[in-house]
């Protein structure tokens, strides 16, 4: 017995398994969110993320249209349709609500975060969450489709080292969760073959991801694929997707007054083939740097035909029809980050890229190492810094941060009753504050004329709120051509001027 027990205590003790396989992602997705915190700026600013943020406003409150913001004494009847609409609305046919432009998907999802966290965290709560399930997505899609770890997190670290993707997390903006909801719903379909009932999840995921932009109909091609030909599946697909489409066409029903529109209107005229030369440049150009130049790889998909059929057309029906629509749209090529739009199919390009990159190393070499992926890493890294330190993505959410800011310092320095001319900043005067404003850029000077008149028999002061660029571009026919006369500069919020009108023009 004691040599049993002395042999016993030489026994190394058990210790636990330290895998730096989920160590190293973890920290990673750690250091990523803490990233995302600190230059969050998603708030109500520009016409987009203001728009989402006066729609949650709208839907909290139960309604689907909003009062105008009217001068008292003047007939809105008479003066320019848009002439109290701001940016992210367009005005009802009774000259005194408005309608919401944008999708109610992202605004759906402020809403419901704001319930639980308030307005003022509730809009950078969603988009972190957003960049972070993205992230995750993109590895589960890469496994599920064959894909080693290693290569599942290289896809991983591409997309979250994009400075493409960096720039659209930080911001309150549709792409990066209408990249998630489409991701969301390839996923639980391709899943559903093996657990039936991922189907449902699929269809409520595809169901938000139209809510969340319409063009994400177009996931509908990848996603139909990758569910297969049970009829099962397919009510259970129908089923999950039932609430969203209940919603929406109640939503534009009611808005709109038909079922199949938007608030967008009639869109034909920034669509035409004359687009796709420049835009196919375009994609030439920048794709290499928001994706690295490994998203050549992507064009070998083909190769893959013969061992992966299956997962070769779904990549491909999932990717292609958004860079093939988008070639068509007016402003798809006039800035680098308007590749935003294809921000839904990334996934599928970053998954494909890795499959190709796999199979072609292993045709180059039998031999070759993780650490080769390691090393692709790092470049990865490196690139995605090199290009979000060139194009300053990291202030993104600085430059949003200006809008609350400025609306702060006009609620502490004007008078409760000052009417405010506006364009820029219109959307984010409906969300932060409670003055009455109109825009400056809808309006001719007699327009102005008017107002100024009714504001002076009212006894109400008139301010301006500009941009730079609002004053200092005579070919966009600026601020002083619409609202002559007297104007002079009370304050600014970094780049934002505040002005005060004083008097009429001389005659």
């Amino acid at each position: 017995m004691d040599s049993l027990t002395s042999h016993a205590t030489q026994l190394p003790a058990s210790r636990p398994r330290f895998s730096w396989s989920v160590l190293v992602p973890a920290l990673g997705f750690l250091v990523y969110a803490c990233l995302l915190a600190h230059y969050m700026g998603a708030c109500a600013g520009g016409s987009d993320s203001s728009g989402y943020l006066n729609n949650a406003r709208i839907l909290a409150q139960g309604q689907v249209t909003l009062p105008m913001r009217l001068v008292p004494g003047l007939d809105p009847a008479t003066m320019p349709a848009y002439t109290h609409v701001p940016l992210g609305f367009i005005p009802n046919r009774d000259h005194v609500t408005l309608i919401p432009t944008y999708p109610m998907g992202l605004s759906l999802l402020i809403m419901g975060a704001a319930q639980l966290v308030g307005w003022e965290c509730a809009p950078g709560l969603v988009m972190g969450l957003h960049a972070l399930i993205g992230l995750w997505l993109v590895f589960r899609l890469a496994r599920g489709l064959g894909l080693e770890a290693g290569w599942a997190w290289l896809g991983v670290l591409l997309l979250a080292a994009s400075p493409l993707y960096l720039i659209m997390s930080l911001q309150a903006m549709s792409d990066i969760p209408a990249l998630v909801w489409v991701t969301a719903a390839v996923w639980f379909a391709w899943s559903s073959q093996k657990r039936t009932w991922l189907a449902v999840a699929g269809g409520f995921a595809l169901g938000i991801a139209v809510l969340v932009r319409p063009t994400n109909l177009l996931a509908v091609m990848p996603v139909a694929l990758a569910l297969g030909w049970s009829l099962r599946r397919w009510l259970l697909l129908i089923l999950g997707g039932l609430p969203g489409a209940v919603f929406l066409g109640y939503f534009n029903l009611t808005a709109y007054g038909r079922i199949l529109t938007t608030g967008y209107g009639d869109v034909g005229g920034v669509f035409g083939r004359q687009y796709v030369p420049v835009t196919l440049m375009h994609y030439a150009i920048w794709m290499p740097m928001v994706l690295t130049p490994l998203c050549l790889l992507a064009l070998g998909l083909p190769v893959l035909w013969r061992r992966q059929p299956r997962v070769s057309a779904v990549l491909a029906l999932w990717a292609l029809p958004f860079f093939v629509f988008y070639l068509f749209y007016l402003h798809t090529h006039e800035a680098w980050w308007y590749l935003r739009f294809l921000l839904p199919a990334f996934p599928a390009l970053i998954v494909a890229m890795m499959l190709v990159g796999r199979a072609l190393l292993n045709r180059l070499t039998t031999s070759w190492r993780p650490g080769w992926l390691v090393v692709a890493g790092i470049a990865v890294a490196v690139h995605g810094v090199a290009w979000c330190r060139h194009y300053y993505v990291h202030h993104a959410g600085f430059g949003e941060r200006v809008y609350p800011m400025t609306a702060a310092w006009l609620q502490a320095h004007l008078p409760a009753n000052t009417v405010v001319a506006s364009m820029q900043t219109s959307g984010a005067m409906l969300y932060h504050t409670r003055f009455t404003f109109f825009r400056w850029d809808m309006i001719s000077p007699a327009d102005f004329a008017r107002i100024a008149g009714a504001c002076a028999a009212a006894g109400r002061p008139i301010y301006a709120v500009l941009f730079p660029y609002e004053i200092e571009d005579k070919n966009w026919a600026a601020f002083d051509k619409h609202l002559t006369g007297h104007w002079v500069q009370v304050g600014a919020v970094r780049q934002v001027s505040i002005w005060r009108y004083d008097s009429p023009a001389a005659p």
